[in-house]
């Protein structure tokens, strides 16, 4: 089973490659994976709200929530195209 290594951390094979049982698998883990990092990323940001003093680090986070928002409703219609 060859790997996809064009990114790195890529631990998937190609789409291209995959069954659609295998996309929809990978669908559903990737998506369960990146809202448990958004839901992380909200109480960091939630707690240094908090402390009222925001960082760069915290306007970057936000800035990737909304990224992250977009890649799930991405996700969302792919898995409904498989």
């Amino acid at each position: 089973m060859s790997k996809n290594r064009s990114a790195p951390g890529m631990q998937r094979r190609p789409l291209g490659e995959m069954t659609p049982d295998e996309i929809r698998a990978w669908i559903r883990s990737t998506r369960a994976a990146l809202r448990r990092k958004m839901q992380r990323e909200r109480a960091y940001l939630d707690r240094r709200a908090r402390r009222g003093r925001p960082t760069p680090t915290d306007e970057a986070y936000e800035q990737d929530q909304l990224l992250e928002a977009d890649l799930l409703a991405m996700l969302d219609e792919m898995e409904a195209r498989v």
